[in-house]
């Protein structure tokens, strides 16, 4: 007998990423496809002795609200994100839940999410599993008219809504400029669509904060909706998996509604962990320390890069660089020869919109904050070897 699947479900692309996974745990092998932190990018310390705390606390060992625990949404919002005016906070289960709650929400099956290509994989996998068409757009560096944006935002038809992730983006580590996120929050205005921004990465800036986020910004532009996501697994712990969402008070409780009808509540064990965590006082020093980290890492492999040819955009923060390959090296073994060499790299096709659209080939992304500074110098070595083979 063969049991039918949801259609929707069947139809869910693997996550070419996860994929890299079995590789990633040979030994010897360096890896700078996985966008993990090294384990000296955590703070331990604190999280064991946040997490002690959190298992004497009952509120960690019980049921709770589905927004979320009321102590952790105020301490969020007093430390690491800005609350406005009319709007409220979830908690999530990472910036994911967060992603997959506002596709919901705002697209039905047939309709269609706009998203930035290169683009971050698992947004795909969740507009297939809700039925959505995902339909790329770039914004190139210095174009603040976003004329190529506009033209797929009016042609492409039954945008529901932008997927963005302006600051320090993944793959690409690219940043929207302070004039590109006015004029992207303008059109969709325009246009009535809302605009969930993705927001993981913004505090791991290198020399200089980056530009205000599109929810800091929305105010300044008449009709502008923007359902922002957070996320502390990039600042504190992914093990966690706390997020948070930020939406207008209408939009968050049908979000909490969806919510409460997946999985009914956020990890409240988790929640109390991240929580004390916060009390303790020691997540300003941690994410300081952490950007040290990254900006000299970053450095690090740029050159090694750069003297083997490679071309790479400039980025200020984040862990990933996208860097495209010297002329003529972009070929289909390029993958086998590396992990010969015992380095990994995320090809650039893994990260198109599109499978067929034969974007990317020559590009790579790879993440800076998983290996220390000496290890990424050998492995840009072994990846120029094998490039070059």
């Amino acid at each position: 007998m063969t049991i039918a699947i949801n259609p929707f479900i069947a139809a869910i692309p693997t996550n070419p990423l996860r994929a890299l996974f079995p590789y990633g745990a040979r030994p010897g092998m360096l890896n700078l496809a996985s966008g993990h932190p090294s384990k000296d990018a955590y703070d331990l310390e604190g999280l064991a002795e946040a997490a002690s705390r959190a298992s004497r606390d009952f509120s960690a060992w019980t049921y709770g609200s589905s927004a979320g625990d009321p102590a952790l949404i105020g301490a969020l919002a007093e430390t690491v994100t800005t609350l406005p005016p009319g709007k409220r906070l979830l908690v999530t289960s990472g910036a994911q839940q967060g992603i997959d709650l506002a596709i919901r929400t705002f697209a039905e099956p047939g309709s269609k999410v706009m998203v930035p290509e290169p683009v971050y994989p698992a947004v795909l996998s969740t507009c297939a599993a809700i039925g959505v068409v995902p339909v790329g757009y770039q914004i190139a560096a210095g174009d603040n008219e976003l004329a190529e944006f506009e033209t797929v935002l009016q042609t492409a038809g039954d945008v529901r809504a932008i997927y963005a992730l302006p600051t320090f983006g993944n793959p690409t580590g690219e940043t929207l400029t302070r004039e590109q996120r006015l004029r992207l929050l303008g059109l969709c205005a325009r246009h009535g669509v809302p605009v969930i921004e993705d927001a993981p990465y913004s505090d791991l800036w290198f020399r200089a904060p980056p530009p205000p986020s599109l929810l800091d910004l929305a105010p300044q532009v008449d009709g502008a909706t923007v359902i922002h996501l957070g996320s502390l697994s990039k600042i504190m712990s992914p093990g966690l998996r706390i997020g948070w969402l930020i939406a207008p008070e209408s939009v968050a409780a049908a979000m909490q509604e969806a919510r409460q009808a997946s999985d009914l509540q956020p990890n409240a064990l988790a929640q109390r962990v991240a929580w004390h965590y916060l009390q303790l006082g020691r997540l300003i020093d941690h994410v300081a320390r952490v950007r040290g980290l990254y900006a000299e890492r970053h450095d690090a492999l740029v050159a090694v890069l750069t003297r083997a040819g490679f071309t790479v955009p400039v980025v200020d923060g984040g862990m990933f660089i996208f860097p495209v390959l010297p002329a003529d090296k972009g070929n289909s073994d390029l993958f086998e020869r590396a992990v010969v060499q015992d380095v990994l790299f995320a090809p650039g096709p893994a990260f198109r919109a599109q499978p067929d659209s034969g974007l990317f080939a020559d590009r790579m992304r790879l993440c800076f904050a998983g290996l220390a500074k000496a290890d990424i110098v050998v492995a840009a070595e072994r990846l120029a070897a094998a490039v070059h083979a």
